[in-house]
């Protein structure tokens, strides 16, 4: 594979998702202000969501970390993770970061957050994870299709 070539062509870095749509969340929750989620409920469900998070993303990451390849869908991936949370869904960094998504804006009482998660789940598989799946395919062939066979895309 040519070295410029050798990543996932995806859209959009999937932090800009993230930091976009959550920025719209801000913005419609001041201009067309929601009930707001009682602060205490808020509280608990913002941390339960951001101990998940660090369970799947945070474990994920390491687990790249680990195996000396790039968690960045611009640089090549040199090996396919499938342990750890891998074992459980195919994407559990994307899986994380919504659930910081979640957390964050459950948290602070952002009532938008919560009805912009479908979005940023068709935004994240359409312009990040179906470009790095069909980089995958390529990348690792056979052995990667065993893999996406047997574990989900999102949980």
């Amino acid at each position: 594979m040519d070295q410029k070539l050798d990543h996932a062509a995806v859209v959009v870095n999937p932090i800009l998702i993230y930091l976009g749509l959550a920025a719209a969340a801000i913005l419609l929750q001041r201009v067309f202000s929601l009930p707001i989620i009682p602060a205490a409920v808020g509280h608990v469900l913002g941390i339960i969501f951001l101990a998940l998070n660090f369970g799947f993303g945070l474990t994920a990451l390491i687990g790249m970390v680990r195996v000396k390849t790039s968690p960045n869908p611009d640089r090549p991936s040199t090996t396919l993770v499938m342990s750890g949370p891998y074992r459980f869904t195919r994407n559990p960094m994307y899986f994380g970061l919504t659930l910081l998504f979640a957390g964050l804006l459950t948290f602070f009482q952002i009532s938008w957050g919560l009805l912009l998660i479908p979005l940023v789940i068709w935004l994240i598989t359409a312009w990040v994870i179906i470009p790095e799946e069909k980089y995958m395919q390529e990348k690792f062939g056979e052995e990667y299709l065993i893999y996406k066979s047997k574990v989900r895309r999102w949980i």
